[in-house]
């Protein structure tokens, strides 16, 4: 990567330089004069640890202990159980008091993009934290093969996503870098790892975790967190790092990414720390035309002074988005891009010629197309859904037993919508994290507003039923019931207000959409250029293939864990007393989340699907008012639906105060490929 010096650079050799350079001296010495922090011997395979997880092997070692892939017993899953080291080093207490830290962090923290934090204890004088097991590939491992500048600004932006959650909750990571970002096999982005984290607001965590350090010959240090390469000038020095340090890691990131090299070379901290200092006033070289915008951007996240950086993730995830939706750039491929695409025109040609000769394609072919296909991160706002052959529906026995549980309140009818059970396989898909929000619903309405109008109540004559204008769509299509006491969308007449008609109630901006027909669902996802998900595809997603009765697995309800009343129709803590009144903002159901990422599945709003109900379920696309369609999930007053077998039918035109929708896309969609 080629740089250029801006003049500045060659005159800041001053003071500051020469406290840095002390610093980093002190700690060098620090570490070589420290006290050695053995680690305790491996647990054999199948040792039970705690009172509910059993070792199934060793993942890793990190900084402050080790990592051990565990099977939980309680609830049926395998987790990654960090444990700390244990010894006589004056530092233990303080290790302890970071782990504990990063255990109550990321339990406070409930993202896609964040890895989940289960449980917290201590066995046999080891403190552990229980950790979402993360399958999938480094970003480090995932950097080693040639990919397309599409698929590398999906994968920056979705890191900077992680960093806005964080750094909106306070909480600074302060070691990020690609062995701490996963990508994992459902796609996506997770950022692990918070044992560094501290929080931004907060003088007490910054004392914890040391800006001075004591050893046991009375010396102290100035210490340091994070990795050299991806520290920011301040972490160098031992001063307090707020989120402009995680920026500056990121901006390493991109430089890696974009180039294939780190920014700044150097051997030792104090070569380091001068490459830093020696800022380049812009980015330049072989990588950079791949990605118009994105030189400047990285240069603004490595700025030397704080100050000169973007304040948050947030700012830099805005940032990078911009840079995504801009045109990708001309330059040609690295020499494995240009492998890659002379292996894809070959398999190209081997479909061509085996589909004109009627000879099926050989399954390794196969095999290496769909590999190719799901290693590419998903795109933003959705989930891989990767659950092969499926079970779907329910046997007759298994309503039996359920109607038999639930005694004179039984539904059978409802019950029998999901008989018979079969086997079905899923093709892979992506799937919207989340449901469709009214902010999201509103802009699509503005931009759609030319072809729409909004019919009076016949009783009181407010503006309430979006329907389309004569000759669109068909004879007697509703979009949108705008009912104020359920509606979270208010309309005002292009005369009054030209710039937005619809607009979103405050305080509703979250909340997902109600009150819609599955003609209004699909106009949406069509206007995004996505599609509704079938019917198999809802259920693959909520089922996963560890065929859970829940889309969260086998557990009963929690209190407020899933956005569903206490009706008695599915199991439920005892003492909960839950009757939700309205919908709540998607995502914010801690329990009702899917092991691949999906919130909601299980509560808030029910969703449509693109199948007709009856016979000729699995064909999408009738456009009749009245015909009946499959909803799927569970809403906020309706918890018979949250199975992941249930299944109900709606007219289209139907305008449920708890039904709403999310979209899906095929991998092989235009649009996901550049």
């Amino acid at each position: 990567m080629g740089l250029r010096s801006s003049s500045e650079s060659e005159t800041h050799e001053g003071s500051v330089g020469s406290t840095l350079d002390a610093a980093v001296d002190e700690v060098v010495r620090a570490i070589a004069h420290a006290p050695p922090r053995a680690p305790p011997p491996d647990p054999e395979n199948g040792t039970r640890w705690g009172d509910r997880y059993v070792i199934d092997r060793r993942l890793g070692r990190g900084g402050m202990g080790t990592v051990y892939l565990a099977s939980d017993t309680l609830l049926g899953r395998q987790v990654a159980l960090k444990v700390l080291d244990a010894g006589d080093n004056p530092e233990d207490d303080a290790h302890r008091i970071r782990l504990m830290r990063e255990a109550r962090l990321a339990a406070g923290l409930e993202h896609e993009r964040v890895a989940r934090v289960y449980d917290v204890g201590e066995h046999d004088g080891s403190a552990f934290v229980a950790m979402e097991y993360v399958r999938g590939v480094t970003l480090r491992a995932w950097m080693a093969e040639a990919h397309s500048a599409g698929e590398i600004l999906t994968v920056l932006t979705q890191i900077a996503e992680g960093l806005r959650v964080l750094h909106a909750s306070g909480v600074v990571h302060r070691d990020l870098k690609p062995e701490n970002v996963m990508l994992p096999t459902q796609g996506g982005v997770k950022l692990l790892d918070f044992g560094l984290a501290g929080h931004v607001t907060r003088a007490a965590d910054t004392e914890v975790a040391g800006t001075r350090v004591a050893h046991s010959d009375g010396r102290s240090a100035s210490a340091f967190r994070g990795t050299p390469g991806y520290m920011a000038p301040e972490q160098y020095a031992g001063e307090r790092a707020d989120a402009r340090a995680d920026v500056f890691a990121l901006g390493v990131i991109v430089c890696e990414l974009a180039t294939g090299d780190r920014p700044f070379k150097g051997s030792t901290m104090p070569a380091l720390l001068r490459a830093i200092r020696e800022q380049p006033s812009r980015l330049d070289g072989p990588g950079w035309d791949r990605f118009p915008g994105l030189a400047e951007v990285a240069a603004r996240m490595l700025a030397g002074p704080r100050e000169a950086r973007y304040a948050d993730g947030g700012e830099a995830y805005d940032a990078l988005r911009v840079v995504e939706r801009a045109p990708s750039g001309g330059a040609e491929p690295s020499r494995a891009g240009w492998r890659q695409k002379r292996w894809w025109g070959l398999a190209a040609g081997l479909l061509l010629v085996a589909g004109a000769a009627g000879v099926i394609v050989p399954g390794v072919v196969r095999q290496r197309i769909r590999r190719r296909a799901l290693a590419a991160p998903p795109p933003a706002g959705m989930a891989l859904i990767d659950v092969g052959t499926i079970t779907v529906g329910r046997t007759p026995a298994e309503v039996d037993a359920q109607c038999a549980t639930l005694g004179p309140s039984c539904d059978r009818a409802q019950l029998a919508s999901q008989t018979p059970a079969r086997r079905v396989e899923v093709p892979p898909f992506y799937l919207d994290i989340h449901e469709v929000t009214n902010q999201d619903m509103v802009a699509v309405l503005n931009a759609a507003r030319a072809k729409l109008f909004v019919a009076p109540d016949e009783d009181d004559h407010s503006l309430r039923f979006v329907r389309f204008n004569a000759g669109i769509g068909h004879d007697g299509e509703m979009l949108i019931d705008l009912y104020p006491a359920v509606s979270g969308i208010t309309y005002t007449p292009e005369k009054v207000y030209p710039e937005e008609t619809y607009k979103v109630r405050a305080g509703r901006e979250r909340w997902p959409v109600s009150q819609v027909s599955w003609f209004a669902a699909n106009l949406y996802c069509r206007t995004m250029g996505k599609r509704l998900p079938t019917d198999v595809e809802w259920e693959g997603a909520a089922r996963g293939a560890s065929n859970r009765s829940f889309p969260w697995g086998e557990e009963p309800v929690r209190c407020r864990g899933v956005a569903v009343p206490s009706d008695g129709k599915v199991p439920m803590e005892p003492s909960c007393n839950s009757h939700p009144e309205t919908p709540q903002n998607v995502g914010e159901a801690p329990q009702d989340v899917t092991p691949e990422g999906i919130h909601d599945l299980g509560g808030n709003v029910t969703e449509w699907v693109d199948a007709l109900f009856g016979d000729n379920a699995a064909v999408p696309g009738s456009a009749a008012a009245e015909v009946s369609r499959v909803v799927r999930g569970g809403s906020y007053y309706r918890s018979l639906m949250a199975r992941t077998s249930a299944r109900m039918r709606q007219p289209s035109n139907n305008l449920a105060p708890n039904g709403g929708f999310r979209c899906a896309t095929s991998l092989d969609e235009p649009n996901k490929w550049n």
